[in-house]
């Protein structure tokens, strides 16, 4: 990705192996392009089209879904993140809240990726849920004295997710995908928001490499 450290790029094309750079996604939309490139990189561009298909049959599957819950059914939700200033708008999570139909209440607020969310900003927004960290740094981290710290804060006890001890947990692999396994991250925020009417197992994955 375009994120990464230009200089390992050029090493690498120094060392003779070819590198093909693909933009940061922001979207789904991006992650079909990088796809795209890849596939026509690699000379195999129906299996990049056969990819793109099936993440299209996906989403087809959960917006199937959304369009019967009712706009004032529409949960808002804000996703806390050890990455503080991230899920505004322009990034990959704001997108799939808008295909996972819900509400994005960071973005609802007018703040863009890349700025920090306030205390005062969440309890003005005041969500009906909040997504929580999972990830601990292969046990290097205490997420749990995190979430607690942060769930007990006396400045956060009138949001309506605290109040209701509406916490949602999540398959981080699903909600920081920027591979075509994107798609089931928009399920993984449709289930928070909306339960076992979007369930889905463990380790999700688009492939197309049993296409000769």
């Amino acid at each position: 990705y375009n994120w990464g450290k230009a200089e390992m790029v050029d090493n690498l094309r120094e060392l003779g192996i070819k590198v093909v750079v693909v933009k940061g996604p922001k979207s789904i939309a991006d992650v079909k392009e990088n796809v795209k490139l890849i596939a026509k990189t690699l000379g195999e561009e129906d299996k990049g089209n056969l990819m793109i298909a099936k993440m299209d049959d996906k989403l087809a599957e959960i917006k199937e879904k959304v369009d019967n819950i009712k706009p004032e059914e529409r949960k808002k939700l804000v996703l806390i993140s050890l990455m503080t200033s991230y899920g505004g708008k322009g990034c990959t999570f704001d997108d799939i809240c808008q295909y996972a139909g819900v509400i994005n209440g960071v973005s609802n607020a007018g703040l863009h990726n890349g700025q920090f969310l306030t205390k005062e900003m969440l309890v003005a927004i005041n969500p009906d849920l909040l997504i929580m960290p999972v990830y601990n740094d292969h046990n290097t981290f205490d997420i749990e004295k995190y979430n607690k710290e942060f769930l007990d804060d006396p400045a956060l006890q009138t949001l309506n997710a605290v109040k209701e001890k509406r916490f949602f947990y999540p398959r981080e692999g699903y909600i920081y995908n920027s591979s075509q396994d994107i798609v089931f991250g928009v399920q993984e925020v449709a289930r928070a928001a909306y339960g076992e009417l979007f369930s889905q197992p463990e380790n999700c994955h688009i492939s197309v490499a049993e296409i000769n």
